[in-house]
C-alpha cells in the first residue's frame, strides 16, 4: 500500500517543476530530450514487443496508424487541423491511462508474479516521474494547468482503479484486444510527444514572423497551427537538449535494472 501511495503522490512532481523552473529559458528544452528518451523508449522497448506477444503482428499497423494517421488527417484536411490535434493527444493521454492502471495491477500483485523483480515497485515509483513530467508537456500548451492537475487526478484514479481489480485484469490485459488498443494508442502517443504545440511565453515573443502579447493558462498558451515536429529541430538542439537525452538513458537504464 505504501508504493501506491508513493506512486500517485510522485505525480504531483509535474505541477512543482511547472512552478519552480517555468522561468527558465532551458528546462523545456532538457525536458524534451528526456521524454523523447524515456517515453520513446518505454513505448519501443516495453510497450510494443507485450503488444506483439499478445495481439500478433496486428498491432504493428495499428501502432503505426496511430504514429501517422493523425498526420496524414491534418494534410488533407487543413480546417480540422486543430481540432484532430486535441482529440489525438486526448487518445495519447488514455494511453498513459491504460500504463498505470497496469502499474496499479502490478503494484497489488507483483509478489506473486514469478517473472517479477522484488524491484518493480521501485521501477513503478521512477516510471511516475517521466509520466508526470509528460502529462505537463503535451497537456499544458494546449488545455493550460489547471487541465494538467485534472489528468493527474485522472492518472491517480487509474493507478487505484488498477490496484483494486489486481489479478482480475490479468486475463483483459494478455487479451488480443488488449493489445491492439495499447498499440495504437502508444503510436498515437508518440505522435503527440513528436509533434508538441509550442507554448508561448513572455511579452512580444516573435515566432514565425508573428509577435505575441502574454497568453495565460486559461487562454491555452498555445497559438493555433503552431505544431512542432522534433525531427524538424534536431539540428537546433542544444546542450541542454543533449543533457536531458543523457539523463533519458540512464533513467531508461536504471528502469530496465529494477524491472
Amino acid at each position: 500500500m505504501i508504493f501506491l501511495t508513493i506512486s500517485i503522490l510522485v505525480l504531483a512532481i509535474a505541477p512543482v517543476v511547472a512552478k519552480v523552473f517555468d522561468r527558465s529559458p532551458h528546462y523545456e528544452h532538457l525536458l524534451s530530450g528526456f521524454l523523447i528518451i524515456v517515453l520513446g523508449g518505454i513505448v519501443v522497448a516495453e510497450l510494443m514487443p507485450l503488444s506483439y506477444a499478445n495481439g500478433g503482428w496486428l498491432v504493428i499497423p495499428l501502432a503505426i496508424l496511430g504514429l501517422t494517421g493523425p498526420t496524414l488527417i491534418e494534410k488533407l484536411f487543413q480546417k480540422a487541423a486543430d481540432s484532430t490535434h486535441q482529440l489525438t493527444l486526448i487518445i495519447g493521454f488514455s494511453g498513459l491511462l491504460l500504463h498505470v492502471m497496469v502499474d496499479g495491477a502490478s503494484l497489488n500483485e507483483y509478489k506473486s508474479i514469478d517473472s517479477a523483480s522484488k524491484w518493480l515497485p521501485f521501477a513503478i515509483v521512477l516510471h511516475r516521474v517521466p509520466v508526470a513530467l509528460s502529462v505537463l508537456w503535451i497537456i499544458r500548451p494546449v488545455f493550460g494547468i489547471k487541465a494538467v492537475w485534472y489528468a493527474l487526478a485522472g492518472l491517480s484514479i487509474f493507478t487505484l482503479f488498477g490496484y483494486v481489480l489486481g489479478v482480475q485484469m490479468e486475463s483483459a490485459m494478455n487479451s488480443q484486444s488488449f493489445a491492439c488498443l495499447q498499440a495504437f494508442v502508444s503510436g498515437t502517443l508518440l505522435h503527440v510527444l513528436l509533434h508538441r504545440p509550442h507554448r508561448h511565453r513572455g511579452n512580444g515573443h516573435s515566432h514565425n514572423g508573428h509577435s505575441h502579447g502574454d497568453q495565460s493558462d486559461n487562454e491555452k498558451q498555445a497559438h493555433k497551427h503552431h505544431h512542432h515536429n522534433i525531427f524538424e529541430q534536431f539540428n537546433h538542439w542544444g546542450r541542454f537538449h543533449l543533457i536531458g537525452v543523457v539523463i533519458g538513458v540512464i533513467t531508461l537504464t536504471l528502469l530496465s535494472l529494477l524491472h
